[in-house]
């Protein structure tokens, strides 16, 4: 099992990275843009289009590392008044959740890719790129991340973990 978890984090690294790798790429980018286009009036046509296909990328690869650290969002105004028993059941029933979400967007999104893959379909742009090359990363971050919300959900339910205990980021 161990040996599994050491695969889960590394896969989450390794997508992590790649984040950052486009994260960094497309600042480089966008300021080659702008230098060019304001500076000697010669844009580059594919800027923008590489741009929006990099967030989708970037949200996807970075979306289980950001949660294996506790950087996700969550509302707990509310949290503060709840007994430690309670805590436990919100972090069972959302672990639960966003495994579930995470399984309905791995099974759609492997059936929109695997789709797009057999009828070959183009995105109608500038830069000429099968779809189903842009949506791959769809299932991948939505199978890093159901499962690091199953590994949550395992550690609330064998009182590993305590709800709000995630890392401080």
């Amino acid at each position: 099992m161990n040996r599994l978890l050491r695969i889960l984090a590394a896969g989450e690294d390794i997508a992590a990275a790649g984040a950052t790798l486009l994260f960094v790429g497309i600042t480089v980018s966008i300021c080659a843009e702008v230098l060019l286009r304001y500076g000697f009036n010669s844009p580059i046509a594919w800027v923008v289009e590489v741009t929006e296909y990099s967030l989708l990328w970037i949200t996807f690869l970075g979306a289980a590392w950001v949660l294996r650290h506790g950087g996700h969002v969550r509302v707990d105004i509310l949290l503060q008044y709840l007994s430690p028993a309670a805590l436990r059941i919100c972090g069972l029933i959302s672990s639960a959740m966003g495994a579930l979400t995470s399984a309905i967007l791995l099974g759609f999104g492997a059936h929109a890719t695997y789709s797009a893959m057999m009828r070959g379909a183009f995105k109608p742009t500038g830069i000429d790129i099968p779809t189903w090359m842009i949506i791959v990363v769809i299932p991948a971050g939505g199978l890093l991340l159901m499962f690091r919300f199953a590994r949550l959900f395992a550690e609330y339910w064998t009182r590993r973990r305590d709800f709000g205990a995630e890392p401080s980021h």
